[in-house]
């Protein structure tokens, strides 16, 4: 081939170039002896960073892999056949479409997503947890991390790299952890925090579609509180689980036009819910209504013995009328009370002109508005035993009621009632001063014997109004003289959960004034880890309802366990509630709870009679 024809102007350009072009200059003789010392340096720096990158891969058991994007290749390394059960070449002759057949369909799409996400930008990385078919045929979780490395000039993808981890045992234990928060331990079935979400989706799909109607029952077990007393609290659980496989087989998925959402839950005690999402009419509510009434007219075998307990069941038809689920619920409870009140073992439809139980309660608010003027309350408390030695390490403060023409009233029943109408923030103020300024009396008059923490129990109202709050406390302190670092304020996750941002900056506020921190009824629905992570508690109380089941059920004593062990790692104290016999307190101490709350220690006594308490039985050896 023949050098292009150039013209005389080209040429004069071309050395006028080159007279501006620097000339290229040899290096030093010294440059020229070092080269191969430097290029070695590089070498050995190159392999440093090799052996770090493999011991960090080392370390987190990951494998890697190298996708060529165009032609779909995918180069893999040992660990990652590893994970997966299969031998390298085996690995090496498969695709990136033969990868993506492993992968489970029900997270193809999500992973799929993932990957052209990246590819357009809006992603950083590929980051995916998802499953795959291990080779003898089970299925792996696994996390998949990576990036694009290099791109064509178009900007298309040339090649992917990241990593694979296996990561099947987290997500076993997060399972675990997922039932044992919303499955309720004694029955199995769903619990409060499980029904909640379904109902919750319930009522979403209605402000969808307006025509949606669903039926929720709420039930509520007639002289099931006798069978406890009368028989005990074994003969009350064993009725409670008879009462879940009633509901299991009267219940069916596609009640009652073949619709797929329905659902029951345990509520808590011997409440229970059930959520017909396919029941359009109010006739379609009775009828099931009506099954379960006669499924809960027969006896029931309990230790032999022959025991009746029908139900009475309040209905409220969810419908397109603003009613959130949590006015669902209070609507269906209060018409289950006006069953009971209609002779029990009965049904009853919500309705809005139902003023019984609205008139007991305004009476109930305005009597509680003189109460601490009257001086109608009284503080009563339980000790909290180190489970070692037995010794009461601290006290919980506890609010009783009597009324002058009521009689003792229930926290239960008033404290709902106080913090609907705000009363709840002076009666709640009272409590605290009240227990400081109990603690600081013993603390004077009998030193030796004053439990080192006096926990007191804050609700959701003074909770939101963390100001006054914090004023309160600080007064208090000052007025009685308490230490802050001897008071601890009990709440409950439910409340934290309210509002998360809020509750973790009043509970800086308050970890910042000495304050002690305790989350309450840990494990009853609402618990999670992310709380127990990210909130500054010292103290976790789990709930009686995981002991109850702790000495015959094997399943709650490996939840319990973990849960006690998840606890005291992130380094709080593991506090466990409603403790009845030494066998649990046994079982409690030998998994490592560290504290104990319950009747086999104390009942909650008045204060004259706290300093010289002695335990209703001795820990066991």
């Amino acid at each position: 081939m023949h050098a292009p024809h150039r013209r005389k102007g080209d040429r004069r350009q071309a050395a006028t170039a080159a007279r501006a072009a620097p000339q290229a200059v040899a290096p030093p003789a010294a440059a020229r002896d070092d080269a191969p010392t430097d290029l070695q340096a590089l070498r050995d720096e190159c392999a440093l960073l090799r052996q770090r990158l493999q011991a960090t891969l080392d370390g987190t058991m990951a494998g890697t892999w190298d996708w060529h994007w165009p032609s779909g290749a995918l180069q893999v390394d040992a660990r990652f056949a590893e994970i997966v059960g299969l031998i390298l070449p085996d690995l090496q002759a498969l695709g990136a479409a033969d990868w993506h057949e492993r992968v489970h369909t029900e997270d193809r799409a999500y992973r799929d997503d993932q990957i052209q996400r990246h590819l357009r930008g809006e992603l950083s990385l590929v980051d995916v947890e998802c499953r795959v078919l291990h080779r003898e045929g089970h299925w792996v979780w696994v996390h998949e991390r990576g990036r694009v490395l290099q791109r064509d000039a178009d900007g298309q993808p040339l090649t992917l790299y990241g990593t694979l981890m296996e990561i099947t045992e987290r997500k076993e234990l997060e399972h675990q952890l997922f039932d044992a928060a919303h499955t309720d331990r004694l029955t199995r079935l769903p619990n409060r925090a499980m029904l909640l979400q379904r109902l919750e989706l319930a009522v979403a799909f209605q402000q969808v579609d307006p025509d949606e109607r669903f039926a929720l029952l709420f039930l509520d077990f007639d002289r099931f509180k006798k069978v406890n007393d009368t028989l005990g609290h074994a003969a009350g659980d064993e009725l409670l689980q008879q009462i879940a496989q009633r509901l299991r087989g009267a219940l069916r998925v596609g009640d009652v036009h073949g619709g797929n959402g329905n659902a029951v839950a345990r509520f808590g005690g011997d409440e229970f819910v059930v959520l017909l999402r396919d029941a359009r009419t109010v006739d379609d509510a009775a009828r099931v209504a009506a099954r379960l009434l006669e499924v809960f007219s027969a006896p029931y075998q309990i230790l032999d013995q022959e025991v009746h307990s029908s139900a009475s069941i309040g209905i409220v038809m969810g419908e397109a009328d603003g009613r959130s689920a949590e006015d669902l619920l209070r609507d269906a409870d209060i018409a289950m009370y006006e069953a009971k009140r209609a002779g029990r073992a009965t049904a009853v439809f919500f309705d809005p002109a139902m003023h019984q139980r609205l008139a007991r309660a305004q009476a109930m608010e305005a009597a509680l508005r003189h109460a601490i003027a009257r001086r109608e309350f009284r503080l009563v408390y339980q000790p909290i035993v180190d489970l070692q030695t037995g010794a009461t390490t601290s006290v919980e403060a506890l609010l009783r009621w009597r009324h002058p023409e009521l009689g003792s009233v229930s926290p239960s029943e008033f404290i709902p009632i106080a913090e609907e109408s705000s009363l709840i923030l002076p009666v709640g103020e009272w409590v605290l001063h009240e227990a400081c300024r109990q603690w600081m009396a013993w603390h004077r008059t009998i030193p030796e014997r004053t439990p080192a923490v006096m926990s007191v129990n804050l609700s959701r109202v003074q909770m939101h109004q963390g100001d006054r709050l914090i004023a309160h406390v600080q007064h208090v302190l000052d007025d009685t003289g308490m230490p802050p670092s001897r008071l601890q304020l009990e709440v409950t996750e439910r409340e934290v959960m309210r509002d998360p941002t809020h509750a973790r900056a009043l509970m800086d506020r308050l970890r910042a004034m000495g304050l002690r921190l305790a989350m309450d009824d840990f494990g009853t629905g609402t618990s999670s880890l992310g709380c127990l992570r990210d909130y500054p508690f010292d103290v976790v109380k789990i709930d009686k309802s995981f002991v109850d089941g702790l000495v015959a059920n094997p399943d709650v004593l490996a939840v319990i366990h973990a849960t006690v062990t998840l606890i005291e790692n992130l380094g709080m104290a593991s506090v466990a509630e409603g403790i009845e016999d030494p066998a649990q307190a046994g079982i409690l101490q030998s998994i490592g709870c560290r504290y104990g709350q319950g009747y086999l220690f104390s009942r909650p006594v008045p204060a004259q009679q706290l300093p010289g308490l002695q335990m209703a039985a001795p820990l066991p050896a």
